[in-house]
């Protein structure tokens, strides 16, 4: 559910979403929209560009709006904003 509200000039927007908690205490969430498709790991925290050579571990590609919801933070270095 979406809320918008007009408050003196400005325009509010409330969302009911719930947010994932971040997969890593150090991860920061996305600033910016995140590519199409991104690649994942199950035990890691991060989602990168496929190509990206810092990925370990068997990869998973999943849209990225998906891997922001089940918590994956972006690479510092494939996706630096």
């Amino acid at each position: 559910m979406m809320l918008v509200l007009l408050v003196g000039g400005w325009i509010v927007v409330a969302s009911t979403r719930r947010v994932a908690a971040l997969r890593s205490r150090h991860g920061e969430p996305a600033t910016t929209a995140p590519p199409s498709r991104v690649a994942v790991t199950a035990e890691g925290k991060l989602y990168h560009r496929p190509e990206c050579s810092y990925i370990h571990g068997p990869v998973r590609i999943e849209p990225g709006a998906q891997a922001i919801a089940e918590g994956y933070a972006p690479c510092g270095r494939c996706l630096k904003p």
